[in-house]
């Protein structure tokens, strides 16, 4: 238990920035927070000490990340992004990965599309996260965001991009 508190205070910090980058609201962050750490205690015997630690908590987090994307994909499936409400704590947290704004709105993407877009260059998630995260193929991963690039292409110029 005292090995584990070590650990605790020594990364806890890493992984509370590490959310806050990616998610919108402190509930949420705390929630995958915990989520990770109790993974971490249930999974103590399956690490082995000659690999290094942080590698092991970073997939760790990830997938703790990504579980939690799931789980939230599946509880708004219905709800159009127009419905939802902005909380003021979500307009204060700066997010450098947030596409919204950044992807025309005359621009005719599916929702798995600019989600798929989102995730390949908001958040760098492999093709194989993203098909994990929309409960799809990695191959269709791919090509969600292949088709989603060639309409920008259509739309944005390179003289546009400035």
């Amino acid at each position: 238990m005292e090995a584990f508190n070590c650990l605790y205070d020594r990364y806890k910090s890493l992984v509370y920035g590490y959310l806050h980058k990616r998610l919108r609201n402190r509930a949420e962050i705390d929630e995958v927070f915990q989520d990770v750490f109790l993974r971490l205690h249930h999974s103590r015997s399956r690490y082995k000490s000659e690999f290094p630690f942080e590698p092991w908590l970073y997939a760790v987090l990830r997938n703790s990340l990504i579980d939690h994307y799931r789980k939230k994909e599946k509880q708004y499936h219905d709800v159009s992004l127009d419905e939802l409400e902005v909380t003021p704590t979500a307009l204060q947290v700066e997010d450098k990965h947030n596409l919204d704004g950044l992807l025309p709105e005359n621009v005719d993407l599916s929702k798995k599309q600019r989600h798929a877009i989102e995730l390949r260059y908001g958040e760098d998630f492999s093709f194989e996260d993203i098909a994990k995260t929309l409960g799809t193929t990695s191959s269709n991963a791919r090509q969600l965001v292949s088709r989603a690039l060639k309409k920008l292409r259509k739309i944005i110029k390179p003289e546009d991009v400035t």
